[in-house]
């Protein structure tokens, strides 16, 4: 091929932590790869900004849950400057009487259970094992690339699967097939007496997801995504922010002679003949390559950059079913020191914390959600990055950076007179575990549905590029024709969140479309 600075052997459409590690590959393979970005940054909603002068937060994610060891291996992040403030952080649900609880095994976490109830100390490791054998089960499915979907294929597929669930146990599959179709709220009120604990473990499953606690399928969704978080043991805090590790991705993919520019629209993707051919820009400049991978919605890609015009009519139907709800706002505050936790021990301040009192308290969050109202009892993420990573904020102060979950995308009367109510509602529900919060802010800065659309590109606000529940999972993501990231358009791939396996920063729609890629190319 000859190489001019309009033609490559890929495009990659979308600097994403996904686009940037399916460039970032395609690179170190030794391919000529265009990486645009319509945003001025790269990194998505992986970004790290200022709340206010000199405190600086991750601005949309804060941790890093699911990206597999061999990513970072494989595009040496940590030379490309990529360092841990902490990895492997504990996950505490805060009690309103001081008794914290640290969803871990553990001698300390099983007193503390105790003081909850004897019989949930005794059957906390259960459930933890239960849930690591159903992962073990249902593990290869959920992470690895999909196979060619063909009969027997996937009869080998599903014959390993019975083998590894007879290896761990005779009753393992029969119980995983009960319990699929079931909700997270049921399963958690078969196991336990606590009311916290069924909240925070409900909450840690639903985060991000438009769905109940009480709704068909979040069993399945709470396994996946305990799948995907044992691929690195995360979450994981990032030295810097997500941004540092964005940043580290950038570095790398440079480093592999990938051309990246920022502030580059794509009007739409060239085909002829029914094969890609490259892109065109919004300043209508045109990029030439045999083989373009788009991280943007599997939607925009498929009917905003392609044209319907090239798709059957079945494969258009499907993409416009896809369900984006954007369920979350994002609150972050600079604070001038520490609040005060009662009962949380001082090395606890960097865990990351969950509020969410009940699965009472959860499915009412939920109920008026669906009712475009703001919850009593706001269920939340939160961290303050700063107890372990203090270059964030000037000596002695700290931010915080929180997650509310069930924040509809439209409310009642609208978010212009909503926006003060939700913060003090937000702060209100903190306070009762930190009384001391709301005199230690500083400045603050909130983020909603509306707002992280608009910032990130993400539709609705929600995370995924199509909602991680039973029908927009495996071969269904984003539709059974696309599920392997491969598309009618030849030499056109998907590389991003609402690709298989979906949910979590875990890079491998990524990962996995480049290596496509790549084997397609050696075929070529």
């Amino acid at each position: 091929m000859i190489h001019s600075d309009h033609q490559f052997d890929a495009i990659v459409i979308g600097a994403g932590h996904n686009g940037l590690i399916a460039a970032a590959y395609l690179g170190k393979a030794g391919k000529r790869v265009l990486l645009l970005e319509a945003a001025t940054r790269l990194g998505g909603a992986l970004t790290t900004a200022e709340v206010s002068p000199d405190y600086r937060v991750s601005t949309g994610a804060h941790l890093l849950d699911a990206l597999p060891r061999r990513i970072e291996k494989d595009l040496k992040l940590a030379k490309h400057g990529l360092r841990f403030a902490a990895r492997q952080l504990q996950t505490i649900a805060l009690d309103r009487d001081h008794n914290h609880i640290v969803l871990a095994l553990g001698r300390g976490n099983l007193d503390i259970l105790r003081r909850h109830s004897a019989a949930d100390a005794d059957a906390f490791a259960a459930y933890l094992a239960r849930m690591k054998s159903y992962s073990a089960v249902l593990g290869p499915l959920l992470r690895d690339a999909l196979p060619d979907i063909e009969p027997e294929t996937m009869s080998r597929r599903l014959r390993r699967l019975v083998w590894r669930a007879q290896r761990l146990g005779g009753e393992t599959l029969e119980s995983l097939m009960r319990q699929l179709p079931g909700s997270i709220g049921d399963l958690l009120n078969d196991t336990f007496e606590t009311p916290l604990i069924k909240g925070a473990l409900a909450l840690d499953a639903l985060m991000g997801s438009g769905e109940g606690p009480y709704s068909a399928g979040t069993a399945l969704t709470s396994i996946a995504r305990q799948s995907l978080r044992s691929i690195s043991k995360g979450p994981h805090s990032i030295e810097g922010g997500l941004g540092g590790f964005t940043d580290a991705l950038a570095a790398s993919a440079a480093s592999y002679g990938v051309v990246i520019r920022a502030a580059t629209d794509v009007k739409r993707i060239l085909v002829s003949d029914g094969h890609v051919y490259g892109i065109e820009t919004q300043t209508n400049e045109i990029y030439e390559a045999p083989f373009v991978l788009s991280s943007a919605h599997p939607r925009e890609t498929m009917l905003d950059l392609v044209g319907a015009k090239y798709l059957d009519a079945g494969l258009v139907k499907q993409l416009n079913e896809i369900t984006d709800t954007g369920t979350t706002a994002k609150l972050n505050l600079s604070l001038d020191g520490l609040p005060t936790i009662q009962g949380l021990a001082p090395q606890e301040y960097g865990a990351r914390i969950l509020v969410a009192p009940s699965l009472v308290a959860l499915d009412d969050a939920y109920t008026a959600f669906k009712h475009g109202g703001i919850a009593s009892d706001i269920p939340m993420e939160v961290t303050m990055p700063s107890v372990i990573d203090a270059p964030l904020v000037p000596s002695g102060q700290h931010v915080m950076s929180i997650v509310m979950q069930y924040v509809p995308y439209e409310i009642k009367g609208g978010w212009e007179q909503g926006r003060d109510r939700l913060v003090d509602r937000a702060i209100e529900t903190l306070s009762a575990y930190a009384p001391d919060l709301r005199q230690r802010i500083v400045a603050g800065e909130l983020m909603l549905p509306p707002d992280i659309e608009n910032k990130f590109g993400l539709v609705n606000g929600g995370w995924y590029h199509g909602d991680m529940r039973l029908d927009q999972l495996l071969s269904f993501r984003p539709a059974p024709a696309l599920a392997r990231y491969a598309t009618p358009v030849k030499g056109l791939y998907l590389c991003g969140a609402g690709s298989h396996p979906g949910g979590g920063i875990c890079g491998l729609p990524g990962e996995y479309a480049a290596r496509l890629v790549l084997s397609e190319g050696a075929r070529a």
